[in-house]
């Protein structure tokens, strides 16, 4: 399961999700993280039986936690099925079916934007 956790200027001072981990016990994969002096997010992964555990550990002041879901948004009347966006995704997110019509698995998804700004038709966005 994917979590974003966002932090403002108090929860980006302190080390929340190390904490996490320790008191939760739970392995945690950063996945993406952008953190500057004031505030920032992180992109986790962690085991769906464990999400729960560790979300309630990670509960501390200047922490948000939200379940990551469809990362990536697919307009199907703009996209041309060209592929593009397959050739440039590290993460496997997109692929063809039979019928060769794209396909999102946005659980893959770790918010680089890469997708979205290759995009020729511009039917790809983001969801953070």
């Amino acid at each position: 399961m994917k979590l974003m956790v966002t932090f403002d200027s108090d929860g980006v001072q302190e080390a929340n999700i190390a904490n996490a981990i320790l008191a939760s016990g739970v392995p945690v994969n950063v996945e993406r993280a952008q953190i500057d002096g004031d505030d920032g997010w992180t992109l986790l992964d962690v085991k769906d039986e464990d999400a729960e555990k560790f979300i309630e550990a990670l509960k501390h002041p200047g922490v948000t936690v939200k379940i990551q879901r469809d990362a990536v948004s697919h307009n199907r009347t703009e996209c041309v099925d060209c592929g593009l966006c397959i050739s440039i995704c590290q993460k496997k997110v997109f692929s063809f079916d039979d019928s060769w019509q794209l396909q999102v698995n946005s659980e893959r998804c770790v918010l680089c934007g890469r997708c979205v700004m290759y995009c020729p038709q511009r039917a790809l966005s983001l969801q953070k």
